[in-house]
């Protein structure tokens, strides 16, 4: 009689494949925590950057506790503390600032919080961040000539007495006093010649203060400029 012929199949042994599944598992559940993470992360900062616009100081402290970044800009890329700068928050920005909130970071446009501050003559806030250690003489646009712009005389006066470069000069050459020309600030031409600023330095176009007097028409800062002149 013949006998059967019998087929052996080999197979891995059960148990080998469970490890394999429970790695694949374990990774799957880490990338999901990650990314469970990031979106609460990124929950907390849109939360934070919200409550620092609106000024609700004890909602910002709570995010800070839970981990909001008191540096990371908004959609327009200003910094929370150039928020508090913007909206003359001064509570704000000592919060920040007692966080650990960057003093000189720049926004899309090179503004750091004190620059946006002194075009606002917001003088208390310009004190707080100049005192904790604010640049004000950086090369380009600065807190002086922005706070000329506006004509802000109590802003001005505490930036050259923190040591502010009077005849500073922007990117295109432009300097506090001309800025105070072109915002027909008399006051504050008045004084930033009184404590030194150079009528005759031009910008790259070859315009000083007294050609932007003379094509805005402003006739009284021209005839003070002209006076001025003859005096020296």
């Amino acid at each position: 009689m013949r006998r059967p012929v019998i087929f052996l199949t080999y197979s891995s042994p059960p148990d080998m494949a469970y490890p394999i599944k429970s790695q694949n598992i374990l990774r799957f559940a880490a990338a999901l925590l990650i990314c469970l993470s990031s979106q609460v992360s990124a929950g907390i900062q849109e939360d934070f950057i919200w409550a620092v616009e609106r000024g609700n100081l004890s909602e910002v402290s709570r995010l800070l506790e839970k981990g909001a970044n008191p540096d990371l800009p908004n959609k327009e890329g200003y910094t929370p503390l150039m928020i508090a700068a913007q909206e003359k928050n001064l509570k704000m920005a000592e919060l920040l600032i007692e966080v650990g909130a960057k003093l000189d970071l720049r926004n899309r446009f090179g503004e750091t919080a004190i620059m946006l501050a002194s075009y606002q003559g917001f003088t208390e806030m310009v004190k707080l961040l100049y005192i904790r250690g604010a640049e004000i003489n950086h090369g380009g646009w600065n807190p002086l000539i922005y706070a000329a712009s506006g004509g802000h005389l109590d802003t001005l006066r505490v930036l050259l007495g923190g040591g502010a470069d009077i005849n500073s000069t922007s990117d295109n050459g432009s300097t506090a006093l001309m800025m105070a020309v072109r915002g027909n600030h008399l006051k504050a031409v008045s004084f930033l010649l009184n404590h030194g600023a150079d009528p005759r330095i031009a910008n790259e176009q070859g315009d000083n203060a007294l050609s932007w007097a003379e094509k805005r028409e402003y006739g009284e800062i021209a005839d003070f400029l002209k006076s001025h002149a003859k005096s020296k």
